[in-house]
C-alpha cells in the first residue's frame, strides 16, 4: 500500500497530541477532541456522573472520555452524530432506514472510544514500571482492523463481496428514559437499547453470526420484543460469535483514495464455521444478561434439559409472543 492507514497498535503508542484515527498531529490538545459517547446522548440520559470501572478499579465518567482528533475527523463525527441523533430520537422506524455502515461507524466509535481510556491508563501504568502493556496479537489485529474500517468516516472504504458486521435492529418495549448500553471487548460485540428500539451487533464477524441465527431472526420478524427477549437475542449473537472460527485476516489494498477490504482464501473452508454449542456455557451467558430479573442459573439450566428461552418454545419451536413472557418490563 502506498499510504497504509495509521495503526497505533504496532507500537502500542497513544498520545494526546495525535489523532486517534489518522495519526495526524493536532494543533490544540484541549480543543481537538471528541467524546467517546455523543454529547447529546450524555445530556439526554443524564450521564454526567455515570461511567464505568477502569482497569485500576476507579470509575471514569462518560463525560470525561475523550479522543484526540483532527479537524476533519471531528467534522465527520459531528455529522454522523447529528444524523444518528435524529434517527435515534425518532425511534425504530427511522433507525432501520440508516445505512448499516453508519450504524457500524457509530458503534465502532463508542466501542473504541471507551476502550481507548483503558489503554491510556494501562500503558501509563506499565510504563512507570518499565514494562510494556501486554496485548495479544489477536486483539491488536482486530482493533487495528476496526480502526481501518472507521476510516470510512473520512475516505471511501469498500468491502469486496462481504459485510464485516452483523447488525440487527428491533422494536423493544423499553422506556424512552432508559439507556441500555453494553459491549464485549474480545469479540467486538455491541448492544444498545433506548427509545423503543434495540440493536445487537457483532462488529467484525463478517456477517456470519446473523446467518447462524437466521431462523430465529426470521421468526421474530417485526415483533416488538420484551426486554428479556432482547437480552436473550444479544446473548445468542454474543455466544455464536464466541463459537465462530475466525479467518486469518483481511486483505487490505488501496485503489486511488479508496481503502479496499477483501477476505483471504480460507485454507480451512471445509471445516465447520462454528464450534459446538454448549448449553451449560450459554446458560451462564443468559444468567449474566438476565440479572435485572434475578433469574438464577439453576432455573435457567438443568441437565439434560435445554436452557429456558423466552424467544423460542422448546416443544413447538415457535416464537414466543412477548405478551406471554411472565416477567416485568
Amino acid at each position: 500500500m502506498n499510504h497504509p492507514p495509521y495503526d497505533p497498535f504496532r507500537s502500542m503508542s497513544f498520545y494526546g497530541d495525535t489523532c486517534f484515527l489518522t495519526g495526524e498531529k493536532i494543533a490544540d490538545r484541549k480543543e481537538n477532541k471528541v467524546h467517546a459517547l455523543p454529547e447529546w446522548l450524555i445530556d439526554r440520559y443524564n450521564l454526567d456522573i455515570a461511567g464505568i470501572t477502569m482497569l485500576n478499579g476507579n470509575r471514569m465518567k462518560y463525560r470525561d472520555m475523550l479522543l484526540p482528533a483532527s479537524e476533519d475527523v471531528i467534522k465527520a463525527i459531528e455529522k454522523m452524530d447529528e444524523i444518528t441523533r435524529i434517527a435515534f430520537e425518532q425511534g425504530h422506524d427511522a433507525v432501520i432506514k440508516l445505512p448499516k455502515l453508519t450504524l457500524f461507524q457509530w458503534m465502532a466509535r463508542v466501542f473504541y472510544g471507551v476502550l481507548y481510556q483503558d489503554f491510556l491508563y494501562a500503558i501509563g501504568l506499565h510504563g512507570k514500571k518499565g514494562e510494556t502493556f501486554p496485548v495479544s496479537g489477536y486483539m491488536k489485529k482486530k482493533l487495528s482492523n476496526l480502526l481501518f474500517m472507521m476510516h470510512s468516516l473520512i475516505r471511501p472504504v469498500q468491502f469486496i463481496n462481504f459485510s464485516p458486521w452483523s447488525i440487527k435492529c428491533y422494536r423493544v418495549n423499553i422506556s424512552k428514559d432508559v439507556l441500555n448500553y453494553k459491549d464485549e471487548t474480545h469479540h467486538l460485540n455491541f448492544c444498545l437499547g433506548m427509545n423503543g428500539f434495540g440493536i445487537v451487533a457483532c462488529l467484525q464477524d463478517n456477517g456470519e453470526v446473523e446467518k447462524y441465527n437466521h431462523d430465529i431472526v426470521e421468526k421474530i420478524g417485526d415483533t416488538m420484543l420484551h426486554p428479556a427477549q432482547f437480552e436473550e437475542l444479544y446473548g445468542r449473537f454474543m455466544y455464536a460469535n464466541y463459537l465462530r472460527r475466525d479467518v486469518s485476516d483481511y486483505v487490505l489494498n488501496e485503489e486511488g483514495d479508496t481503502l479496499v477490504f477483501s477476505l483471504p482464501e480460507d485454507p480451512n473452508k471445509n471445516l465447520p464455521r462454528f464450534g459446538e454449542w454448549q448449553d451449560k456455557t450459554f446458560a451462564q451467558v443468559l444468567t449474566n444478561l438476565w440479572q435485572p430479573w434475578g433469574i438464577p442459573i439453576e432455573k435457567i439450566y438443568s441437565f439434560p434439559n435445554s436452557p429456558i428461552s423466552y424467544l423460542i418454545n422448546e416443544n413447538t419451536n415457535e416464537f414466543i409472543r412477548p405478551e406471554q413472557v411472565d416477567l416485568p418490563f
